[in-house]
């Protein structure tokens, strides 16, 4: 094979590998950013392959091609992605790492293959030349495919690990990034030292330590297999974390609904006590009009009018729970000046205490949008429907139209302050528990805006089918 000849398929497999970590980069962001993707997002992808390529056949250092697509990179992060830059950083840093460990892998195997094929070719040959550069392209081949397989293999893995990122903060873009930044500065070091021109000599590590061979792949993989295993654990701590704090929202949400059953209970006890000294105060109003105490007479019954109030509910709804429920989120709402109104009859559909979660999270959510609003503006409004099998539960608010629903996200995302330390919530907790409930039955939620109010519309199947999911 003569010189042009190795040179034309250099170029090839130089353009080949150009293209692998266009793609194998996309793949990596693609695993990041899981939103739902637009045609503008596949225009840039097609766009950014084919400018690596391009910048490929201009002859200009590896490092400006890296510099030019990184600095493309975060401009489009910074315009699609304002708030998630730190992410964009992290895909950066750990391509690069998957580059560089991939490569000083190949290393390895293109010197073992090169040397075995070297030492069979006899200098004194005519022939010497073009079976040296007939070597190079065959070992120049094997690294390419080996690099090829090893990045690619290794960018899978991590595109299955990172299935679950969502936010990532920057104190974890850091964490993640140290095994990146490490793997990608040994790599450069080593091949870096892999030939060393010393006067008219040539230092070749691999000639002088012959068992670098195999340690170098096996540190590059160990490097790999750290970054693999913190990305599975930070991942594994998000998911534990989560779970904790739900289970801690879950605890609070029982608590609750045991303290209103509790005051549903002190309720009923209170009218079957009223009921029960009637008939004293009827005794005690009679023997005051034989006295002729008419006075005291009327300051008797205004003192029953005050009592018999306090146990008066404005919104009866048939069950005790869901009574005390609606009724004190009512008396909080109109004491905050935003209007109230309720059309709810419980019939028993489902069972009381997931009816009373499901209250308490949506109330309490359209009633904390409210108290943002000026007084007099905010409104909640509650209503129960069903239709055929299944129960309609609808309510509506105003707001101050800053929550809107994410794109690509089911559930809108919250403005509260994490319970917890060291995790940020994509969307509010009691939400995520709302919609459990409704798919424990069957059912669902959705979410809509309209101009500045909030439709939250819960929908259950009745019935056995629920009750015995």
């Amino acid at each position: 094979m003569s010189q042009p000849a190795f040179e034309i398929i250099n170029g090839i497999l130089d353009i080949w590998k150009i293209a692998i970590q266009a793609v194998m980069f996309l793949v990596l962001w693609a695993a990041a950013f899981r939103e739902k993707k637009s045609k503008r997002d596949g225009i840039a992808a097609v766009l950014f392959i084919l400018a690596n390529i391009g910048i490929g056949f201009l002859p200009c250092a590896g490092w400006v091609r890296y510099g030019v697509s990184a600095f493309v990179i975060m401009g489009y992060a910074g315009i699609c992605h304002k708030k998630q830059i730190g992410k964009a950083v992290f895909v950066m840093l750990a391509f690069y790492n998957l580059h560089c460990l991939g490569y000083l892998m190949a290393s390895s195997i293109y010197e073992k293959i090169i040397n075995a094929m070297m030492k069979s070719l006899d200098m004194m040959q005519d022939s010497y030349l073009q079976e040296m550069y007939h070597c190079m392209t065959v070992g120049m081949f094997c690294l390419v495919f080996a690099y090829s397989v090893l990045f690619v293999a290794m960018v899978l893995i991590l595109y299955r690990l990172m299935k679950d990122v969502t936010i990532m903060a920057w104190q974890d873009v850091i964490l993640l990034s140290i095994l990146n930044f490490v793997g990608s500065m040994i790599a450069n070091v080593v091949n870096g030292l892999l030939i060393v021109r010393i006067n008219t000599d040539a230092f070749v590590l691999f000639d002088e330590k012959p068992d670098l061979l195999w340690k170098i792949p096996m540190i590059a993989l160990c490097i790999f297999a750290g970054e693999a295993a913190l990305i599975y654990f930070w991942q594994r701590y998000r998911i534990l974390l989560a779970e904790r704090q739900k289970h801690f929202v879950e605890e609070q949400q029982v608590k609750a609904m045991k303290k209103r059953l509790e005051e549903a209970e002190n309720f009923y006890g209170s009218i079957r006590k009223v009921r029960h000294e009637m008939k004293n105060h009827m005794a005690n109003i009679k023997g005051l009009a034989g006295a002729g105490e008419y006075g005291e007479i009327e300051d008797y019954v205004r003192r029953m009018d005050e009592t018999m109030q306090e146990l008066e509910y404005k919104y009866v709804t048939g069950n005790a729970v869901t009574d005390v429920i609606i009724n004190d989120k009512c008396r909080r709402a109109e004491k905050a000046g935003i209007r109230f109104d309720a059309d709810f009859r419980y019939g028993g559909e489902i069972p009381v205490f997931d009816m009373g979660i499901i209250l308490n999270n949506l109330l309490d959510n359209a009633i904390e949008a409210c108290e943002k609003l000026e007084t007099g503006k905010g409104f909640v409004r509650l209503s129960l429907k069903r239709k055929k099998q299944f129960l309609i539960l609808c309510v509506e608010n105003s707001f101050d139209g800053a929550v809107p629903v994410s794109k690509g996200s089911p559930l809108p995302p919250t403005t509260k302050q994490s319970i917890l330390p060291g995790i940020i919530t994509e969307h509010g907790i009691g939400l995520e528990n709302v919609r459990d409930i409704a798919e424990r039955y069957f059912g669902g939620v959705n979410i809509k805006v309209k101009g500045d109010v909030f439709h939250v519309t819960v929908m259950l199947q009745q019935g056995e089918v629920g009750e015995g999911k």
